[in-house]
């Protein structure tokens, strides 16, 4: 049972003792000017799960979850338990996370069974007679699937990359040879641009942007909302 659970969820010691002692070292830390104490152990647990995803403690969601509970066993956002645990799982009833979580698993689901590949080497195969064929077709390809992926970073290099660096192999341009000029660095300029594009054209072609148009609305205190389609 142990060692099913350590495959499932890693665990690494190293990172943990460092991650902790990071912990501790903020929470012993004067307070800055300006912040109550709850205020900057909110500030150091916060600090701490960056710091432990980086160093991958444990997995990203499993690191989620501890600082839920953290926040809520700590109660640095409230004086009652009842109110910590409100505070700490009050982003959840926000629509617009859901969101991104439904198009992550949408996201997933082109990925596993392979159908954002198949999806781009179909554009491939009807415009990559030349050169900038491929290149509008990588294009294409990105536009096609930029609403449905959340992760720029997994339609860019999860989806889009090993077809752009195939196609590129099979012309013979490979930077281990020292011939990526003679189509692989058009094609990756092509891939980052059009990654880039394409995440600023759709709210769900990137995560930060639903969480941007979120805080907009409470800024502007619901006077601006930018919908989907506009």
């Amino acid at each position: 049972m142990l060692v099913y659970f350590n495959d499932a969820v890693p665990f690494r010691l190293k990172p943990a003792i460092i991650t902790t002692l990071f912990l501790v070292a903020l929470l012993l830390m004067p307070v800055p000017e300006g912040l109550t104490p709850k205020a900057w152990g909110l500030v150091a647990i916060f600090l701490t799960t960056i710091l432990a995803i980086i160093l991958k403690v444990m997995p990203i969601g499993v690191m989620a979850m501890m600082a839920i509970v953290i926040v809520s066993l700590s109660q640095v956002t409230n004086t009652t338990s009842r109110g910590a645990m409100a505070d700490a799982l009050g982003s959840l009833s926000n629509p617009l996370i859901w969101l991104i979580v439904i198009a992550i698993m949408i996201s997933r689901g082109l990925k596993k069974t392979g159908l954002g590949n198949r999806i781009g080497l179909a554009f491939i195969a009807l415009l990559g007679r030349r050169t900038i064929g491929i290149g509008y077709g990588l294009a294409v390809c990105e536009l096609l699937l930029a609403p449905f992926t959340p992760s720029n970073t997994a339609r860019g290099g999860g989806i889009v990359h090993p077809i752009m660096k195939s196609i590129a192999a099979t012309f013979g341009s490979d930077p281990a040879q020292g011939t990526e000029r003679k189509m692989g660095t058009y094609l990756s300029l092509v891939n980052i641009h059009a990654n880039t594009i394409t995440s600023g054209m759709f709210i769900t072609a990137t995560a930060p942007n639903p969480l941007v148009v979120d805080y907009v609305a409470r800024v502007t205190q619901g006077n601006f909302h930018l919908s989907w389609t506009d």
